[in-house]
């Protein structure tokens, strides 16, 4: 089944693809991610495919059959200071396709990735969420700290895990 699933990075004429998987993203798990459906909802089309086209900034999708089946986006930071520094953002999966481990094939691609550019890839991830923590903690990420009360849903507050993965240096970070 996974053999099926191409990974690439998307393409501005990914962006409505994008923007309805996010918002599905945002809707199904709110707790997951620290914006809200309604920011992104609010973001023009002509903004989300200007995101797609900042590389080194870029978002990884999994497709099956042509359908976006998953997402995971790469940053660097942008302050001179903090460009060794880069981030893993924005990783879902559609339900069905959780369990097959094509969400750890994103994840991968994003660490690749930023091997090129980056020494070190940050995330966070919420507290409860095992099954994504499993696979950061499989793939070498580590945590160093926990933030309490990192997201408020309504009246719900959600801690997340702060992890951290150092990446051989290349001549470009």
């Amino acid at each position: 089944m996974t053999s099926d699933v191409l990974i690439r990075v998307l393409e501005q004429t990914d962006a409505e693809a994008f923007r309805d998987l996010r918002l599905e993203a945002l809707t199904v798990a709110p707790e997951a991610f620290g914006a809200s459906y309604e920011e992104e909802a609010s973001i023009p089309l002509e903004a989300m495919r200007a995101h797609l086209s900042t590389s080194p900034n870029v978002v990884f999708g999994a497709f099956a059959d042509h359908a976006l089946i998953g997402v995971a986006g790469f940053a660097v930071h942008d302050r001179v200071k903090a460009r060794h520094r880069g981030v893993l953002w924005g990783v879902y999966m559609k339900a069905e396709w959780r369990g097959h481990q094509v969400g750890k094939r994103l994840v991968q691609c994003v660490i690749d990735h930023a091997c090129r550019h980056v020494i070190m890839l940050e995330a966070v991830v919420g507290l409860t969420n095992d099954s994504a923590r499993s696979t950061y903690h499989g793939l070498g990420f580590r945590p160093y700290g926990v933030q309490r009360k990192a997201l408020r849903v309504g009246d719900t507050f959600y801690d997340e895990e702060l992890l951290y993965l150092d990446l051989p240096q290349s001549e470009d970070a």
